[in-house]
């Protein structure tokens, strides 16, 4: 598939706490990665009449099936000619084009940061977001 060469100018405009839960009291300090289960969720607003695209980007952390941490974040991105990257179906549903692995990086980075604050004194604290594939991610996310 051939690449369209596109001219991207974005800026991250606000990032507010939508919510935020966490229940340690179960958990040990001999917690270790495999006993962890990250799950991720998305939800995707373009507003194209305003140059703006909303993603609520959450985390949630799985110990035994027991969710023990649900972090769910809003980010308002403003992106100049937004229209070149969304296309509305007939349906009223619409596609977000090359744009969605930037936005996803953004969130998936300041995510970390949160969590490493959030979670600091906790068995949580040893970890944080691990290095993730966006573009994996986007496809995904995409397929829910």
């Amino acid at each position: 598939m051939e690449r369209e060469d596109v001219k991207l100018q974005m800026r991250l405009t606000s990032v507010n706490e939508i919510g935020f839960k966490m229940s340690t009291d179960s958990l040990n300090e001999d917690l270790s990665d495999n006993d962890i289960k990250i799950l991720f969720s998305n939800n995707v607003k373009p507003e194209v009449d305003k140059d703006t695209i909303t993603l609520s980007f959450g985390v949630r952390y799985n110990v035994e099936s027991k969710t023990v941490l649900e972090c769910v974040y809003k980010y308002v991105f403003e992106v100049k000619d937004l229209s070149q990257f969304v296309a509305f179906n007939a349906d009223k549903s619409f596609t977000v084009k090359h744009i969605m692995p930037h936005l996803l990086s953004v969130a998936v980075g300041t995510m970390r940061g949160i969590l490493l604050v959030k979670t600091a004194g906790t068995p949580l604290y040893k970890y944080p977001l691990p290095m993730i594939d966006v573009n994996n991610l986007n496809n995904m996310l995409s397929a829910k």
